[in-house]
């Protein structure tokens, strides 16, 4: 069997429509334009992983994505992040690019962070995720 040759671009293209969807400006692996003092996301995408999905082999994809969700105020952080969570959750059965989505899964997201040298003090939440398509 030949393994398919698989696209990370519409799963990336859907995981950022999603988050804009739900009322985050999103953007990859840059800040988005027009902030302004509003919470954002910066996205960061490996190129996805061709991987066994079942026992006929290399059925299966896997997408990486690092977000750091900022904000001016702690709860603003938390707000990206929530809508960060609602977005990938409602992903899970979706079709992308012929391929369903499976459930996505949570990785340790580790602690918020303050940014002093931005100016203002910008809070940061990293929020990592594993999205498997098949």
């Amino acid at each position: 069997m030949t393994a398919p040759v698989v696209d990370a671009e519409p799963l990336i293209t859907a995981i950022k429509g999603a988050v804009t969807a739900a009322g985050v400006l999103i953007a990859d692996s840059r800040k988005p334009d027009g902030v302004g003092n509003k919470p954002y996301i910066v996205a960061f995408f490996d190129a996805g992983r061709v991987e066994d999905k079942s026992l006929r082999s290399r059925d299966g994809f896997s997408l990486y994505a690092s977000f750091q969700c900022a904000g001016l105020e702690p709860w603003s952080a938390r707000f990206a992040v929530h809508r960060l969570r609602q977005a990938v959750l409602s992903m899970a059965g979706t079709s992308v690019g012929g391929m369903t989505v499976l459930m996505p899964s949570h990785e340790y997201p580790g602690p918020m962070t303050r940014d002093d040298d931005a100016d203002p003090a910008l809070f940061v939440q990293i929020d990592e995720w594993r999205f498997r398509v098949g």
